[in-house]
This record gives structure tokens, sequence and C-alpha cells, in this order.
């Protein structure tokens, strides 16, 4: 039987077919240990701040559910909701960028790609994963230049410090994306680590449930209260996104979250 082209598919069922502009490699299949690298079948997927679309052959890292070896967990897959959450830890990045978590790796290629950074320094506890990642050979598939740029530090992101000042620290550590302990975590490797500027996976929830105690819950998001939250609620130097257009991606990011029956908070 033959297959039908993602691009067909998705003219048929009438949603968009889902592309990024940012570098996606190619990921080979494969394990390592408690982890493997795959590749889902065709879908349809909410992005973070977008409706729906349709996605084909996009690569995933799994890890066996804890007690239970036979059953596999998602952790990351470069689905639209992955890509629209994590991609200001790209855009923002700059000078020497600190990422807490590797995951697959795509935020800290895309990091190295943007001309403003100098060094990502990139902090990860778990070893399978760093020899999974590095396997792949995604790296390899940049420019050497680029890709000497990254540095793969095995440590634990509540606890590591760096030896040099960092510009920027983006934090992603959590399976959920609204993981109920993100905000304390970020908290405590900023501490540690005292960048000038931060994102947190997810912050925008944060930022969202805090205006709302800060101002009530019919007061409009503006850029100046998201400020305010951010430096008094939430006490951090958060970078804010996209400028004026940040509050009603935020607003986009809770109403998917809402209409799709998901928590504004989560334990993993």
């Amino acid at each position: 039987m033959n297959q039908i082209a993602p691009e067909q598919l998705a003219q048929m069922l009438g949603v968009p077919l889902f592309n990024t502009p940012y570098f996606i490699p190619v990921y080979p299949s494969g394990d390592q240990g408690s982890w493997r690298l795959s590749h889902m079948a065709s879908g349809i997927d909410f992005g973070y701040y977008t409706r729906q679309w349709l996605i084909s052959g996009m690569p995933l890292l799994m890890r066996h559910a804890p007690g239970n070896p036979e059953q596999w967990e998602t952790w990351m897959s470069l689905t639209p909701h992955e890509i629209e959450s994590q991609e200001p830890g790209c855009l923002c990045a700059h000078g020497h960028t600190v990422i807490m978590g590797l995951g697959m790796g795509w935020v800290a290629l895309n990091a190295a790609l943007n001309p403003a950074v100098r060094k990502v320094t990139v902090v990860e506890l778990d070893e399978e994963v760093i020899k999974l990642i590095s396997a792949s050979g995604v790296t390899g598939q940049l420019p050497p230049e680029i890709a000497d740029k990254i540095v793969i530090v095995r440590a634990n992101a509540m606890e590591w410090q760096p030896d040099e000042p960092v510009d920027f620290l983006y934090a992603d550590i959590w399976r959920p994306i609204a993981d109920t302990n993100a905000l304390a975590d970020t908290q405590r490797m900023q501490q540690n680590i005292q960048a000038t500027e931060v994102y947190f996976w997810g912050q925008e929830l944060r930022l969202f449930t805090a205006h709302q105690r800060m101002f009530g819950p019919d007061a409009p998001l503006g850029v100046e209260g998201l400020r305010h939250c951010a430096s008094r609620e939430l006490s951090l130097p958060l970078v804010l996104p996209w400028g004026d257009e940040y509050p009603e991606r935020i607003t986009a990011a809770v109403t998917n979250r809402q209409v799709r029956g998901l928590p504004m908070e989560e334990r993993a």
C-alpha cells in the first residue's frame, strides 16, 4: 500500500504541515542504556502558541519509565509544542549561554547557530543521554566553527557553578512544561550562576498566574506588568521575548492549555 505524502495528507485533513526556520538535525534511531531515540508516525499536534499542525516523522527522545523497563516515556520531541516553547532558548541566547539539561541537544545546536552567541555550556547529569546524543552525530551536522562553541559538562544543574560570567541562562530540566518545581529550581540555579538574563521553559504559564495574583484576573497583560511580575513575584531577571507581542503569546499559550484541559501546574 502506497504511503500518502505528508503534504497531501495535510491538504486532505485541512491542517497545515508543520515547518520551522530553525535547524532540525537528522537523528538516527538508537538506544543507550535507559534512553532511546526514535521517530513518530504522522499525527496532529498543538503548538505552544499556535493551534493544530500535521507532523510527520518527528524525532523523539524516550526513557524507560521508573520501575517499569517495558514502558517508555517521552522526554522530548521536536513537535510544534516543543519547538515553539523552546524557541526563546535559541532566539534570546547571547554571549556565554548556559543550558541546563541536554535533552536532544536541539536548543544547544540552535543557540550555537545564533551569531550573538560566543559559547554554549550545556550542563547535564545523566551520562547515558550524553553518550546517546554524542553518538547521534548531530553536532557534526553543524559547521565546525559553530560546533566548537558547544561544551557539555556532566554535573548536577542544581549545584553547578560557572568559572566564567554567564550572559544568558536557559533552564529546562523538567519532563512536563508546567512542572510545579520549575520556578524554585530555576531560582536555585540562578543563585549559583548569577546570569545577566534568564529564561526557563514554560515561564509564560508562571508569568500569567503571577500577573493575575498581582493585578487581578481581569487586568490586561502588558509588558511593564510582566516585568514587575518577573522581578517581584518570580525574583528572576527574566528575558521577555518578542517585545510587545509577548503578552499576546502568553495568552495564546494559556488558552491552548485551557482548550486541551491541561493544568497550569503539574507534578512530574
